[in-house]
């Protein structure tokens, strides 16, 4: 009997940076998601000569503009509350050249990984991977003429819920239409559990 599954479990955190106070200053925090946001003053690792800068703008979005533009500061979010994060995608918008800007997902001090722009003048999706699901505590997206639009933080909602329960137990099981079925092969299949992720399978015998 070969068994073939496919998990669909998953859970995106989408930043829009639409609810920034006008009147914010470096170091100070705000929330959006239930995630600590800051602008602070870039580092070594960012584009400038030398650390310690930190200016920012907003632009209207009427005009179709990305709300947020950094130049240079260092947009930091707090990921200590997130678990298992696999992946982090960044629409961006480089005035700079490239990598100019540039996106740095850290476990305290240390980078875990790290994406550049390889495009300038126009639109583009840093995309930064954790494939081994690390603790991360920070995102940090820096520029010296950048623009960010909207962040999406990705996780791999079927290993928190592996950790935290252990055994999980098949509530129900569907076919394609929703009726309730018991085990039946060659047909495709959904298990539905109770730490609420499903389950496709289709059981070839």
């Amino acid at each position: 009997m070969m068994l073939l599954a496919i998990n669909f479990n998953g859970q995106t955190v989408t930043l829009t940076l639409n609810n920034i106070p006008e009147n914010i200053l470096c170091n100070e925090i705000w929330t959006e998601q239930n995630l600590d946001m800051s602008l602070v003053e870039t580092t070594a690792d960012d584009c400038t000569s030398g650390s310690g800068s930190c200016y920012f703008g907003f632009m209207n979005q009427a005009f179709n503009s990305f709300p947020l533009w950094l130049y240079p500061s260092r947009l930091t979010i707090d990921l200590s509350s997130l678990q298992n994060v696999q992946m982090v995608e960044v629409d961006i918008y480089d005035n700079c050249g490239f990598y100019c800007t540039q996106a740095f997902l850290m476990e305290n001090t240390e980078i875990i990984s790290s994406k550049g722009n390889s495009l300038s003048i126009e639109s583009e999706t840093l995309i930064l991977e954790n494939p081994t699901q690390e603790f991360l505590t920070e995102l940090a997206i820096s520029s010296c003429e950048g623009a960010i639009n909207e962040i999406r933080i990705y996780q791999n909602t079927s290993s928190i819920n592996n950790e935290s329960s252990g055994v999980k137990k098949v509530l129900r099981t569907i076919d394609q239409l929703g009726r309730e079925v018991n085990h039946s092969n060659h047909k495709l299949l959904f298990y539905i559990y109770d730490d609420g992720s499903v389950e496709k399978k289709f059981v070839v015998e």
